[in-house]
């Protein structure tokens, strides 16, 4: 019997070519990895407080509104007693501190409850010279004193202490009053808003921390509800990261919560 091998034998169909191999998620590794490390570098670099230095017109503000007691005296809320916000500008920075009459533990506001000192706290450079006072409100005399001893003895008020320097500011004699505004300015080669701010800070073993500085109010009572025997009071402000870093940090997580968000779906 005669047969064809063509029509009784299975069809051997022709061969293609096989499909370049691609490791599983190579792609998206490949896509999403520099985004990841920008991400991370600008996270990082957020976290490096301190590094750079501040831009003509950045700001802080810290807000003196926790007394400089035991943490475990610390309840509730308590009143803003003051504010100050310094200013980056070309030759240093400029402070304005406001008391608040507002706050209900005053005596007799304006009029008796007064600013006593400021402390706070300087990282800035020391070998070309301390930073230089300029009284902006000539009206309103002050004094400054500068503890650059060896750290870390330096001492804050109020039992706090750095390994910075520190910067004390004297209205005592002088009745620095609910209705006035003190300004001044710290200039020098080097000094920079960056100086005031983290990791510059003072610290205590168990009040809060870390903090920028302490103001002094004199005939202030802690107890809100009774203003019969005022004493004087020091409260304390925490401290604040530097300008910009706040933003570059949320950008980083930001962006690394995108990049998670798209490798999710």
């Amino acid at each position: 019997m005669n047969t064809s091998l063509s029509s009784h034998s299975t069809p051997i169909p022709t061969p293609r070519p096989s499909p370049r191999a691609v490791p599983t998620g190579f792609p998206k590794l490949t896509r999403w990895r520099p985004v990841k490390k920008a991400a991370a570098a600008a996270a990082a670099a957020a976290l490096s407080i301190g590094a750079a230095h501040a831009a003509v017109g950045d700001t802080a503000t810290w807000l003196f509104n926790i007394p400089a007691t035991g943490n475990s005296s610390i309840t509730g809320l308590f009143d803003l007693a003051a504010t100050l916000v310094g200013t980056e500008t070309a030759n240093g920075v400029n402070f304005v501190l406001t008391p608040n009459p507002l706050s209900t533990g005053i005596s007799d506001w304006p009029y008796r409850t007064f600013v006593e000192k400021l402390s706070i706290v300087y990282g800035g450079p020391t070998n070309a010279g301390l930073p230089t006072l300029l009284n902006g409100n000539p009206a309103l005399t002050m004094d400054m004193k500068v503890n650059d001893g060896t750290p870390p003895e330096l001492q804050l008020d109020a039992g706090y202490k750095t390994v910075y320097n520190v910067l004390n500011f004297d209205w005592g004699s002088h009745k620095f009053l609910g209705n006035d505004t003190a300004t001044w300015s710290l200039n020098g080669a080097g000094v920079d808003l960056a100086d005031f701010l983290l990791p510059v800070s003072g610290t205590a073993n168990n009040k809060p921390s870390p903090i920028f500085g302490v103001i002094s109010l004199t005939a202030y009572d802690l107890d809100k509800n009774s203003k019969a025997n005022p004493t004087p009071s020091n409260w304390v402000a925490m401290q604040v990261p530097e300008p910009g870093s706040t933003a570059l940090l949320m950008a980083g997580l930001g962006m690394l919560g995108f990049i998670g968000r798209r490798r999710s779906l």
